[in-house]
């Protein structure tokens, strides 16, 4: 089936889906976001395939203890990456996306990327000096520790660039970039590992080459001209005040999306966050990817949108089959990737359930959530207030349930502190959303 069959059966099956849940045709809005979902989700895919074989292939080779210290770094980065982002790199697609202004654009991308160069030069610095203090914050070695902050720098330099092909809506090029890291993942990975480089070293490195590859590609032929490099005040005062919100946001999302991991590692062992990783990829990551494509493509869309209403009731529809669909999928794809994971991945029926429960959560908080965020300042202010509430419902029940119940814990606590947030965002922003 050629690529343009594959297309034309794809809308045909959406169009069907479209009129069943929504009772309606769709408009020519609907059918361009569409078309650039589709371009995504075949870079996406490809991406997917190549990092699913790296990933199951990692954790059955590497084991459960070193697939847990390349958990460790993941979260120790997802720490780090705060200082060095600040929360520019949503500002910088939401301003970008806004209007098509080749001018504009270039003065927002320009000012953006100075300011994130400045902010990670100065984290690295501080990381560097005080770096006998956050190893032990982390409890590990000042090794991985380094690997964790060069790690972080690759990170941050993937989600900038990636970002400015979102707020310019180069689908194309962002699908190839996604294509190119997952390639440049996997082939880096095999070399590793025929070369008998059995550590989680060999699961890390590949993945900061990735980064560091997609980066260059789309640098040099994507952005180049665009990127001025002058520093623009109107927009980086702009930029910083959108920042803020969407900065406690990120601080919040790095929180409660990796307090949980921290404290399996301390308080139970790092085999264990092995095992939980595994069942993280197979569930959470997997829902993640999907819903990742689809804010990728509807956060810039829904931008430049007055008028949120008619959006944010296409959602509450599309809510309850996301629910009585999702679950069941992700059991079924989770049972047959834990199998390949291997037998040193046991198979636990608690865990099985409640992490598909926590990724529909997860996704229906971030429908409502990136929606709110394309309001403006005010529902960033208020999506931030939610990510807040998030985080102290998280980390205390965190506190309470993981050294009581373990794992089951921390899947309790996720399940709880999303539903919260999602309250939090519907209660104070339906204003907003529904005119």
């Amino acid at each position: 089936m050629t690529m343009r069959r594959i297309k034309t059966t794809f809308f045909r099956l959406i169009k069907l889906i479209y009129r069943r849940v929504f009772h309606e045709e769709m408009t020519e809005d609907v059918e361009a976001f569409l078309k650039n979902l589709f371009i995504i989700a075949v870079g996406m895919a490809i991406s997917t395939m190549f990092s699913t074989v790296f990933t199951i292939m990692g954790g059955r080779i590497l084991g459960p203890e070193e697939y847990g210290k390349f958990a460790l770094v993941q979260t120790i980065g997802n720490f780090l990456y705060i200082s060095m982002l600040l929360g520019f790199s949503t500002a910088l697609i939401k301003y970008t996306s806004e209007k098509p202004d080749a001018d504009r654009q270039s003065r927002i991308i320009s000012t953006t990327f100075i300011l994130v160069l400045l902010c990670s030069l100065a984290s690295v610095i501080i990381y560097i000096i005080f770096r006998s203090q956050l190893a032990r914050v982390f409890s590990v070695s000042p090794n991985v520790y380094f690997i964790s902050i060069i790690f972080t720098v690759f990170f941050v330099l993937f989600t900038v660039t990636t970002s400015i092909l979102r707020g310019l809506d180069k689908t194309r090029a962002y699908s190839f970039s996604q294509v190119l890291y997952g390639a440049v993942l996997l082939i880096s990975f095999l070399a590793f590992i025929l070369n008998r480089s059995i550590s989680f070293k060999s699961m890390i490195y590949p993945m900061i080459l990735g980064y560091g590859t997609s980066s260059l590609a789309i640098l040099i032929f994507s952005i180049r001209k665009t990127i001025k490099w002058k520093f623009d005040r109107f927009w980086a005062k702009i930029l910083s005040k959108y920042a803020a919100f969407s900065l406690i946001g990120a601080l919040s999302f790095v929180f409660y999306n990796n307090f949980g991991k921290i404290m399996i590692s301390r308080d139970l062992n790092i085999t264990d966050l092995g095992i939980y990783n595994a069942y993280f990829s197979a569930s959470v990551n997997l829902m993640g990817i999907f819903s990742g494509m689809f804010y990728i493509v509807f956060f810039p869309t829904v931008s430049k949108y007055e008028n949120k209403g008619i959006i944010f009731k296409r959602i509450n529809k599309f809510i309850p089959y996301l629910v009585c669909l999702g679950i069941p999928l992700i059991f079924i794809f989770e049972f047959i990737v834990l199998k390949l994971y291997g037998n040193e991945y046991p198979l636990n029926a608690v865990w099985m359930i409640l992490f598909p429960i926590a990724s529909v959560c997860i996704v229906i908080d971030g429908l409502y959530g990136w929606l709110l965020n394309s309001v403006g300042s005010r529902g960033a202010k208020i999506v931030s207030f939610a990510a807040v509430i998030l985080v102290f419902v998280n980390v205390g029940l965190n506190l309470i349930l993981i050294p009581r119940i373990g794992i089951t814990g921390s899947l309790i606590s996720m399940i709880i502190s999303y539903t919260s947030s999602a309250a939090v965002i519907l209660y104070f922003g339906k204003k907003y959303l529904s005119t």
